[in-house]
């Protein structure tokens, strides 16, 4: 198994899940830094608003790469509030393995999408179709990097039904094709309904029985 810091130092966010005292929540969190003893990791408030781990709070990181979908457990030792930022220093990530959860299973579909991308001063529309895809996560390819934005809206086509939800940008793989530069970029859904999820794996199931 590919070394699981590695695969952090490359990520842009990755998918925290933890329960309080009812729910199961799941908040996208970024590497801070990493430390002889301990992980920071951050979450932006406008997104999570409330809905933030305690300490001793336990935690599952689900890690979207390109070697695939890494599953890890930790719990959060402190808290701090930075500006427009929440600080979790957490142990380090135990129990690393790589995801066999229905919702992560892979296929190569090419499903039409549509991704509007808000930035600061001007909103961009991407468009295409899918490189691959899961029940919680796509991957697509452009010429260009991805630039920061503040929200990620993305709309799949499927031929029978139409799935929206929000997402987050998680890594980038840079490319040559026929001499020019190529990049492929992975992105996790952040607000996709169980349902969707459902019809993705199924579909995914299909394409692979195809």
């Amino acid at each position: 198994m590919a070394d699981i810091f590695e695969e952090y130092k490359n990520l842009k966010s990755f998918e925290v899940e933890f329960f309080d005292e009812v729910y199961m929540h799941r908040i996208m969190c970024k590497i801070k830094n990493i430390e002889p003893e301990r992980m920071l990791i951050m979450s932006e408030n406008s997104k999570t608003g409330d809905i933030k781990p305690k300490a001793g709070t336990n935690l599952t990181l689900n890690v979207y790469s390109e070697n695939g979908i890494y599953n890890s457990l930790s719990r959060v030792m402190e808290v701090f509030e930075e500006d427009d930022v929440t600080v979790y220093a957490i142990t380090y990530p135990a129990q690393n393995k790589v995801t066999q959860r229905r919702e992560y299973f892979r296929a190569n579909l090419k499903i039409p999408y549509s991704m509007t991308v808000k930035r600061k001063d001007r909103e961009d529309t991407l468009s295409g179709e899918t490189v691959n895809i899961c029940g919680k996560g796509i991957c697509i390819q452009t010429t260009k990097p991805f630039l920061p934005y503040d929200e990620i809206h993305l709309e799949l086509n499927f031929k029978n039904n139409t799935i929206k939800t929000d997402a987050e940008y998680v890594y980038s793989r840079p490319s040559v094709e026929n001499g020019r530069p190529n990049f492929q970029h992975a992105f996790v859904l952040t607000t996709i309904e169980q349902k969707d999820i459902d019809y993705i794996v199924g579909q995914c199931f299909l394409y692979q029985l195809s």
